[in-house]
C-alpha cells in the first residue's frame, strides 16, 4: 500500500514540476515579448521624434476684427458703413414722426371730421405705416447686404497677404483667432497683416 502511496506522490511531484516549467516558460516568454514591444515602442518613439523635428510646424495667428479695427482700409470701411447706417436711420426717423403727426392730427380732428374724410386719412395712415415699415426692412437688408460685401472684399485682401506671408516665411499654416482660445503672441501676425494691408494700393473701403 505504501508504494501506492510513493508512486502517486512521485506522479504528482512530477506533475507538478512540469506545471511549474510551463508557467516558468510562459512567464519568460511573456517578459521576451514585453521587451519586445517596449523595444518596438521606443524605437516608434524616436522615429516620430525625428519626424516631427524634421517637419516642425510654424503656425500663424490674425485677429481679422483687429485687423478691422486697426488698419486704415478697415477704418474707411467702418466710417463708411457707420455714415450710411446714419443716413439710413435719418430717414427713417423722420418719415416716423410724419407718421406720428399725421396721427395726432387725425385724434385732433376726429370728431370735426365727416365720415368720409375720417375713412380716408385712416387708409392714408395705413398706407404711410405699411410703406414705413417696408422701408425699414429694406434698409436693414441693404445695410446688411453692403456690411457683408465690404468686409468680404476686406477679407479677401487679407486672405492673399496671409498667403504670402506664409509662403515667403515658410510657415506651415495661418489661422482665424477666433476659436483659439490661447496662442504665444510670438505667432500673433496681427500688426504686420496691418501693415501690409495699410500700403495696399487696390484696397479703398466703403465710400
Amino acid at each position: 500500500m505504501m508504494n501506492h502511496w510513493v508512486f502517486y506522490d512521485t506522479e504528482a511531484k512530477r506533475d507538478a514540476h512540469t506545471t511549474n516549467d510551463r508557467n516558468n516558460r510562459k512567464r519568460e516568454a511573456i517578459m521576451q515579448l514585453n521587451k519586445a514591444v517596449f523595444v518596438i515602442l521606443v524605437m516608434v518613439a524616436m522615429g516620430l521624434g525625428v519626424n516631427l523635428q524634421a517637419a516642425e510646424l510654424k503656425i500663424g495667428i490674425i485677429d481679422f476684427q483687429l485687423v478691422v479695427e486697426k488698419s486704415q482700409p478697415g477704418q474707411r470701411v467702418e466710417a463708411g458703413l457707420k455714415k450710411e447706417g446714419e443716413r439710413m436711420e435719418a430717414e427713417l426717423k423722420k418719415d416716423k414722426e410724419e407718421l406720428q403727426s399725421l396721427k395726432d392730427k387725425m385724434e385732433r380732428e376726429a370728431m370735426v371730421m365727416s365720415r368720409e374724410a375720417r375713412e380716408e386719412k385712416e387708409i392714408e395712415f395705413r398706407v404711410k405705416a405699411r410703406n414705413l415699415q417696408e422701408k425699414d426692412q429694406r434698409y436693414r437688408q441693404e445695410f446688411v447686404g453692403k456690411q457683408r460685401e465690404e468686409i468680404d472684399k476686406l477679407r479677401k485682401v487679407v486672405l492673399e497677404i496671409a498667403q504670402e506671408i506664409g509662403k515667403k516665411e515658410g510657415f506651415t499654416m495661418i489661422v482665424s483667432k477666433v476659436g483659439v482660445l490661447y496662442n504665444d503672441p510670438a505667432v500673433d501676425l496681427t500688426d504686420k497683416v496691418v501693415q501690409l494691408l495699410n500700403k495696399r494700393k487696390d484696397v479703398q473701403g466703403a465710400q
